[in-house]
């Protein structure tokens, strides 16, 4: 249980793989949120790329120099039983275009008939990662295409490990 009074972000999704769009989102809520917990959620509709553990250490990596984001896993429960476990403010998502507004909107309405206490934030995805999805990136990266200015560098170095990318060294 968090302390009482401190505004909780909470910014769950499956991460696979955490992109620049997703850290663009992190930093600017840890701006508004005294905590920013970013939640690894096992979606069991997905094939994973990355395991939650090698998400978990990806992103703890990228978010080290944040000092208010905190990362986790959520496993075996609803987010929304998360949400009230952690006393969370609300959860933090991100919009890039019409088709992530309807589907937020789903699943606003689903997490409130979970808890009626649930909050969402909604942010717009700067114009520069409004293109990024994890599902792109992980085609281009299938055909060892280029993903520098799409992820991190940590995550782009796992990703090229996961691909079999050559060797570019002499």
């Amino acid at each position: 249980m968090q302390e009482k009074g401190k505004k909780i972000g909470i910014f769950a999704g499956s991460f696979d793989p955490l992109t620049n769009g997703h850290l663009n989102l992190i930093n600017r809520s840890s701006k508004i949120f005294d905590q920013v917990i970013v939640l690894i959620a096992v979606n069991t509709n997905k094939v994973a790329l990355f395991t939650a553990d090698e998400r978990l250490e990806l992103i703890q990596s990228v978010t080290q120099d944040i000092e208010n984001v905190k990362v986790e896993t959520l496993k075996d429960d609803l987010v929304a039983n998360y949400f009230e476990k952690v006393n969370g403010t609300a959860m933090i998502r991100g919009l890039r275009n019409t088709q992530d507004y309807d589907y937020e909107n789903n699943i606003d309405i689903i997490n409130k008939k979970q808890n009626e206490n649930l909050e969402t934030v909604l942010l717009y995805a700067d114009n520069q990662y409004r293109y990024l999805s994890s599902s792109l990136i992980k085609e281009i990266a299938t055909f060892h295409g280029d993903i520098s200015d799409m992820v991190p560098k940590q995550i782009e170095t796992a990703m090229k490990k996961k691909y079999n990318y050559p060797s570019t060294e002499n």
